[in-house]
C-alpha cells in the first residue's frame, strides 16, 4: 500500500501524514533493522484482535548514526487513519515491539480507570487486546500510537483566537486538574459526557472569569496511564490510581480520556484552549521532562528502555537507572536525544496546540549533567528561555528534585525563568500559624523575596507565590488539622510532606464549634489577602477560595474521589470566602500599578508608628506604600499574627479608608479613629489615605 518508500536524512521525530505524503523518524541504538507495523484505526474495547495492515522494514540505508527516518506516499482516498507499533531487531538477536513516544495520538486510554494494553504475536504480527492485571506491572504495550492524514489547512482553520499574552507580572494562576474541575456531582456538567473532560472545562470559563484570574494551569495532560499504581486503598480494597498523572508516557499526545470525544481528543484540547483565549485567560501546563513511566529496571518498556536507554536515562556504573525523580528513572537532560524531545515537545504545544505556558516539575533535574551531578548554570534553562521558538512563552520551574537538589533562585538570576517559591509558602503559613520570629521572613516575602531574587523588581517576575498547590494540604486543611491523614494511601500515613506547618485552631478536622470556624476563616481570609498583596505571581489552587478540605489528606496523588473532585456546593456555603477572594484579586488588579511597580516605595514601622521592630517576639508588620505616578495616594498595611487584637497608631493628619478588614465585612469596616486602628487576632487591614 506504500509507494517510493526511501529513506529520510535528518527527519522529524515522529509520523507525518501530509495529504498522500508519510514521513517518520526515530532514534534508536544497538538495533540491526526497524519494522514500522500498520493496522486499521479501532476501537480496542469493541474488538480483541486485529490484523496486520502493512509492515515496512528498515535496514541500515535508512539509518544516519542512531536516527532512523524514512518518507513513502500512499494512494489518494485509501484511508484516512491508522495505528501503528515499531518492531526492534535489536542486536543481540532479540525482537522487542514499542510505541512511538513523539506520536500525536493514541488508542487504549478511552475510558478512565480502565486498564486496556496490546500484544503483538511474532509470527504473524497479529495484534491483541488484552485487560491488565493489578498489583504488578503490564510488560506488553499500554498504548497504540495513532497517525492521521493532514490536508492542506483551511483559512478557517488557521484563524484561531490570539493568545491574551498577558505580562507574566501580571498573572494570577489557578491551578487545577482536569477530571477534579467537573467530576463532582456538584458540576454543573455532572453526569454528562462533559464530565471530567476538557470540554468540562469550558463550562468553568464564565466562573474563573468571574473569579479574576487571569491563567488557568492544568496539571499534567500529556498521556499518562492512571492504571499503573499497584496499590489499594486501606478502607475498602478499591484500586488507587495514579490521578494527578506525574508519570508520562507519550509526550506528544494528550490524554485521550480527558477528552468528552475520545476519538479526536487533539482537536478538543485545541477547543479548549481557543475558547480560554476568546475569554482572555492564558492556559499554562505541568509538564514532567524528568522520568517517565516506564519506572525502574522492572518497570514497563513501553519505548525508551528498548530504544535508546543510554541516551534517555541517566544511569549508574552498574547500568541501574538513576532515581533522582522518586519514580525509579530519571531522564539524562544533558543529553542531545533528551534535549531534542523536551523542545519539540515544548514547540508542539505551544505552537500547534495553543498553549502559553509551562511549568516543569521537578525542574533541578533538567539541570543535571551526564553523570547525575548539578550544575552551576542552567544551561538547557538558559537555552530553552533563549530559543527563538519559544519566545514569549511562559517557563516556570519547581526548583528542586527528590534526590536533595534544591536550586531556588538559580533559574531566575541565570535564563530569566519564574520559580515556584516554597519559602514563600512555608513563610506566610508559619506567620498564619502564629509562630515567633517569622516577620523579617514574611516582610522579605511580601516584597517578592529579594533575598532570593536579588531585588523587588526581579521577584515580581521571578517569584510565584503559593500557599498551597496540589501538593499538601488545601487552604482549609492547614487551618482544620494539625497532623497529615493520608491513612487511605495505602502507604500507613509515611507519605506526603512531614510538616505543613498547618494548625487545627483548637479541634482536629471537622467541628461545629462556632468560634473554632470564626477563627479558620478569619486566617482563611487572611491567606488571601497576603497572597494577593505580595510582590510576585499568586498562584491559587482550585478550591481554595471557597473552602475545599481533603480531610486532611496531604498527598491525594491517586484519589479520584470526593477526596480531590472540587465540591460546587460549598460556593454556596461558604460563599463569603469566595466573595472575599474575588474582592482580593479585585482589588489587586485595581491597585497593581501603585503597589508594585518600579515607583512603588516602601517605608516600614511597629505597630505604634515608629521605627520597625523585627525582634523574635513581635508578630506585627506595618508598612506604607508611596508611588511618584500616583501623588496624591497613600497607602497602609497593617498585620497582626497574634491571637490578640493589637492597636496601630497612623498619622492623624491623613484621612483612612478602610478598602480591607480580613476580620469584617464591608458594611462593619470602621476607619482608624484619631490615628490609631485596632487589629483583631489574625488579621490585616488595608488603609487608602489622602491627606486632610
Amino acid at each position: 500500500m506504500f509507494k517510493a518508500v526511501q529513506p529520510l536524512s535528518n527527519p522529524s521525530m515522529g509520523g507525518s501524514w501530509q495529504e498522500n505524503s508519510l514521513s517518520f523518524g526515530l532514534v534508536a541504538e544497538n538495533v540491526v533493522s526497524i519494522s514500522y507495523l500498520f493496522y486499521p484505526y479501532f476501537l480496542p474495547q469493541q474488538k480483541a484482535t486485529q490484523d496486520l495492515l502493512a509492515k515496512v522494514k528498515l535496514d541500515a540505508k535508512f539509518q544516519t548514526g542512531d536516527v532512523w527516518g524514512w518518507q513513502a506516499d500512499l494512494p489518494a482516498g485509501l484511508l484516512t487513519s491508522m495505528s501503528y507499533l515499531i518492531q526492534l531487531e535489536k542486536a543481540d538477536g532479540s525482537t522487542q515491539f514499542v510505541i512511538d513516544p513523539f506520536a500525536r495520538e493514541s488508542l487504549g486510554g478511552e475510558f478512565w480507570g480502565q486498564p486496556l494494553g496490546f500484544e503483538v504475536s511474532v509470527d504473524a504480527l497479529q495484534l491483541r487486546v488484552v485487560s491488565r492485571l493489578k498489583k504488578q506491572y503490564f510488560q506488553g504495550l499500554r498504548r497504540l500510537p495513532v497517525l492521521r492524514r493532514q490536508d492542506s489547512p483551511t483559512e478557517e482553520a488557521t484563524l484561531r483566537p490570539s493568545a491574551p499574552n498577558h505580562r507574566m507580572e501580571d498573572s494570577i494562576v489557578y491551578e487545577c486538574h482536569v477530571r477534579g474541575m467537573t467530576s463532582s456531582p456538584s458540576s454543573t456538567v455532572s453526569n454528562s459526557a462533559h464530565s471530567g473532560t476538557f470540554q468540562g472545562l469550558v463550562d468553568c470559563i464564565p466562573y474563573l472569569k468571574k473569579l479574576g484570574v487571569t491563567t488557568l494551569e492544568l496539571l499534567p495532560v500529556f498521556d499518562f496511564d492512571e492504571n499503573e499504581n499497584s496499590f489499594f486503598a486501606a478502607e475498602n480494597e478499591s484500586p488507587l490510581l495514579n490521578y494527578w498523572g506525574y508519570s508520562p508516557l507519550q509526550f506528544f499526545a494528550p490524554k485521550q480520556n480527558y477528552a468528552a470525544d475520545w476519538e479526536d481528543p487533539v482537536q478538543e484540547f485545541k477547543e479548549l484552549v481557543d475558547k480560554l483565549h476568546q475569554a482572555g485567560l492564558e492556559i499554562w501546563l505541568d509538564v514532567v521532562f524528568n522520568h517517565t513511566a516506564e519506572f525502574g529496571q522492572n518497570g514497563p518498556q513501553d519505548h525508551f528502555k528498548s530504544l535508546a536507554p543510554s541516551q534517555l536515562y541517566l544511569q549508574d556504573k552498574d547500568g541501574s537507572f538513576s532515581n533522582y525523580s522518586g519514580c525509579g528513572n530519571t531522564l539524562k537532560c544533558a543529553h542531545p536525544t533528551t534535549r531534542r524531545l523536551i523542545r519539540d515537545s515544548l514547540i508542539y504545544w505551544s505552537h500547534e496546540m495553543g498553549v502559553d505556558g509551562f511549568r516543569f516539575d521537578l525542574a533541578s533535574i533538567l539541570n543535571r549533567d551526564a553523570s547525575g551531578n548539578s550544575l552551576d548554570f542552567p544551561q538547557l534553562l538558559w537555552e530553552l528561555r533563549n530559543d527563538p521558538a519559544l519566545k514569549n512563552i511562559k517557563l516556570i520551574s519547581e526548583p528542586w528534585d527528590a534526590a536533595g537538589a534544591y536550586e531556588l533562585g538559580k533559574a531566575a538570576a541565570y535564563a530569566d525563568w519564574t520559580e515556584w517559591n516554597d519559602r514563600y509558602r512555608d513563610t506566610i503559613r508559619r506567620a498564619v500559624r502564629g509562630e515567633d520570629d517569622m516577620m523579617g521572613a514574611l516582610k522579605d516575602s511580601l516584597l517578592g523575596s529579594p533575598s532570593i531574587f536579588g531585588s523587588t523588581k526581579k521577584g515580581r517576575r521571578g517569584s510565584l507565590n503559593f500557599i498551597t498547590s496540589h501538593d499538601g494540604m488545601t487552604l482549609m486543611d492547614l487551618v482544620s488539622y494539625n497532623n497529615k491523614h493520608n491513612e487511605n494511601n495505602a502507604e500507613e500515613n509515611k507519605d506526603g510532606h512531614h510538616d505543613d506547618f498547618s494548625v487545627n485552631c483548637g479541634i482536629e478536622g471537622k467541628t461545629d464549634n462556632q468560634e473554632i470556624l470564626d477563627l479558620r476563616f478569619r486566617k482563611l481570609r487572611m491567606f488571601h489577602c497576603l497572597l494577593q498583596l505580595s510582590n510576585g505571581i499568586p498562584m491559587l489552587v482550585a478550591g481554595d477560595e471557597f473552602g475545599r478540605t481533603q480531610h486532611g489528606n496531604n498527598n491525594a496523588y491517586c484519589h479520584d474521589s470526593v477526596i480531590s473532585w472540587l465540591d460546587w456546593t460549598l460556593t454556596k456555603t461558604n460563599s463569603q470566602l469566595l466573595n472575599f477572594t474575588q474582592h482580593m484579586i479585585a482589588l489587586r488588579k485595581q491597585y497593581a500599578s501603585f503597589l508594585f511597580a518600579e515607583n512603588s516605595k516602601y517605608r516600614w514601622f511597629n505597630a505604634a508608628g515608629g521605627a520597625e521592630e523585627l525582634a523574635p517576639y513581635v508578630r506585627t508588620l506595618h508598612f506604607e506604600v508611596r508611588n511618584s505616578a500616583w501623588p496624591d495616594l497613600v497607602m497602609r498595611i497593617l498585620i497582626n499574627c497574634f491571637e490578640q487584637p493589637v492597636q496601630f497608631v497612623l498619622p492623624k493628619e491623613t484621612a483612612w479608608k478602610v478598602l480591607i478588614d480580613t476580620d469584617k465585612k464591608p458594611a462593619e469596616y470602621l476607619p482608624p479613629v484619631a490615628g490609631i486602628a485596632w487589629l483583631s487576632g489574625f488579621s490585616v487591614q488595608v488603609l487608602r489615605g489622602t491627606l486632610i
